[in-house]
């Protein structure tokens, strides 16, 4: 699961629930995949701005030192959907400058309830938060020491009923893995029908397990095991953070932001409002995600009444989108790749200066 993003179901990784936050690719406006107004709402749910969280609000640290900024905030930003819509609420989002109507199949997909689907999210969001640690603290100079793949949930269609949650998986045809995307880069190597045997590690010891991979429900040519999975890794310093329901890989990049903003004596954000959406993966590039007009127009008019953003840190894959947002107040929107250019852009408005490829999204 591990800095995987915007495929449906990918191979071992948390799958479509990321349309609510990501899964750029599968969010098409206008969409029509059936008679609407015969099967209204049991055929689409619409997105719209959801909350915003000051993320350093979010998170604790113990076992250091913190430095907490003297003002300004870090938001990460949210798609709310609204899955009960009748035809009047229907037609007002098909007409709202800052929602989207989709196939309800993209964030509900067929045989996967309401729960598994939270439960999924869920995996995702903690999988995100443990990437944007792992690249901050490498970064702040902590040596690491991941210890294999933690299985955090099985799907229903897994393939095999010999994974178990809270499983590890420390190597692939005996050779040795340490990081969950390490045991999906291996899967997706492989093809439909082949067999691979883990090497799983429990609390009674270490033990084998024989898989052979099966189709992807949404890919038939990707390979599938059906397991969600994050890196075991015990932290040399305390982290916690308390996302309450918020879901999905997304906030990965002002995670990591935040953490650096924490752990840094430089005041990073300098007294300002900062927003922003993208995943984050391991080697620290910031990937795409879906509902980006959404999230642009909602940390420009927050619902709770607090002030709008001032900058949006948008992963560079989704400027033109956030470039059509509607917004209430002025927003800085800056594209970004990578971490790095996320501090870059940082360092760039500490010094008074445009950060690079940055442009103004006027109020409409």
């Amino acid at each position: 699961m591990t800095g995987e993003t915007s495929i449906a179901r990918r191979v071992l990784t948390a799958s479509f629930v990321v349309v609510l936050v990501g899964a750029a690719a599968l969010l098409v406006r206008g969409q029509v995949p059936c008679d609407v107004l015969a099967a209204q709402p049991a055929c689409q749910v619409a997105l719209q701005p959801g909350p915003i969280e000051d993320t350093l609000g979010l998170i604790t640290v113990s076992g250091t030192e913190v430095f907490p900024p003297p003002g300004g905030t870090l938001h990460l930003t949210t798609v709310a959907v609204q899955d009960d819509l009748g035809l009047t609420g229907w037609f007002g989002a098909r007409t709202s400058p800052t929602v989207e109507v989709v196939p309800r199949e993209q964030i509900y997909p067929p045989g996967f309830d309401r729960d598994e689907v939270a439960e999924i999210n869920a995996a995702a969001m903690r999988d995100s938060q443990l990437v944007a640690t792992i690249v901050a603290l490498e970064s702040l100079g902590y040596e690491l020491h991941p210890d294999g793949a933690l299985v955090v949930a099985v799907q229903a269609d897994a393939v095999t009923d010999e994974l178990e949650v809270d499983d590890v998986i420390v190597a692939i045809d005996d050779v040795p893995v340490r990081e969950s995307t390490e045991v999906v880069d291996a899967v997706r190597a492989r093809s439909v029908g082949d067999q691979v045997s883990l090497q799983v590690r429990d609390v009674s010891g270490t033990r084998t397990v024989e898989v052979v991979l099966g189709r992807n429900p949404d890919d038939p040519e990707v390979p599938y095991v059906g397991v969600l999975l994050t890196t075991d890794l015990d932290l040399p310093i305390g982290i916690e953070v308390d996302a309450g329901a918020i879901g999905g890989p997304s906030a990965g990049l002002v995670f990591a932001l935040s953490l650096l903003e924490l752990l840094e004596p430089e005041d990073l954000i300098d007294g300002r409002i900062i927003a922003g959406t993208g995943t984050l993966a391991r080697d620290g590039t910031v990937g795409g995600v879906g509902g980006v007009p959404q999230k642009v127009a909602g940390a420009s008019a927050p619902a709770d009444g607090s002030d709008p953003a001032e900058v949006f840190l948008v992963p560079r894959d989704n400027l033109d989108e956030a470039r059509a947002a509607a917004v209430a107040a002025d927003l800085l929107l800056v594209p970004v790749g990578s971490l790095d250019e996320a501090l870059a852009a940082l360092e760039a408005l500490r010094e008074g200066r445009d950060p690079a490829d940055s442009l103004l999204l006027a109020a409409s």
